[in-house]
């Protein structure tokens, strides 16, 4: 039944959904973090430098609890103490759930805090919004940073599964797309390889854009998704004065 599918799609049809399903999952992974990074922006303005360690899940599910957390480590030679604060949505971008916790780590050692989820922390519906502050101490400067997750209307399924289920999805029409229309023009000739090499761009373009979204940088990711589509653009353009 599968191959049946595939076989009325055709090659470009099926790398091409390929393409737009992992387009999809990109926009996913940086979209929540685009909106968090100006949810509680007077608690940015305190703070001298980013706290990279702060993760949060990519999608949640209606039935499902997840944590955002933060990992901190003392690598300086005596005791710190410092307080974390962190603020979660809470139904509304005006409503805010807070939470502080007193940290002390003696040298060498870490900890990661943990601020459990749901869907109904979600600002009108969809997107749970966070900002985590550490506040300054001695010999360290105050540390925020923020992320953002998705909430699926998908219920029985975790976020993650549901997330992983996508990227697998799409990686696979992507690949059955090109070595099916690949086995069949072969020998390529110069234009079939130009055609290639193109599609091949636009889906490392995109892949990289799922990766930044993964990794936190949403306006990098953003920025391949928009450059991906304007390729797209042009190879279309090239297409149709070719035949012209």
């Amino acid at each position: 039944m599968h191959g049946r599918g595939l076989s009325k799609l055709g090659p470009p049809a099926t790398f091409t959904a390929g393409l737009l399903v992992l387009a999809a999952m990109a926009f996913v992974s940086a979209w929540p973090d685009m909106e968090a990074s100006v949810f509680d922006a007077g608690t940015a303005s305190v703070a001298d430098r980013a706290l990279h360690a702060l993760q949060c899940p990519v999608l949640i599910t209606p039935d499902e609890t997840a944590n955002v957390s933060a990992r901190f480590h003392n690598d300086t030679d005596r005791l710190q103490s410092f307080l974390v604060r962190a603020r979660v949505s809470h139904g509304y971008v005006t409503l805010v759930r807070q939470d502080s916790q007193q940290v002390r780590l003696r040298p060498g050692e870490s900890v990661t805090l943990t601020w459990p989820v749901r869907a109904e922390d979600a600002a009108y519906g969809r997107l749970i919004l966070a900002r985590v502050l550490a506040m300054s101490g001695p010999g360290r400067p105050a540390r925020q940073s923020s992320c953002g997750v998705l909430v699926a209307g998908v219920p029985g399924v975790s976020g993650q599964v549901l997330f992983s289920l996508g990227v697998i999805a799409g990686l696979g029409l992507l690949i059955a797309g090109a070595a099916w229309w690949s086995v069949g023009r072969r020998p390529l000739n110069r234009r079939d390889a130009r055609r290639a090499r193109r599609a091949a761009l636009v889906a490392v373009v995109v892949a990289a854009s799922l990766f930044a979204g993964l990794a936190g940088w949403w306006l990098l990711s953003h920025l391949l998704l928009m450059g991906s589509a304007l390729l797209v653009l042009v190879v279309l353009e090239q297409e149709v004065a070719a035949r012209v």
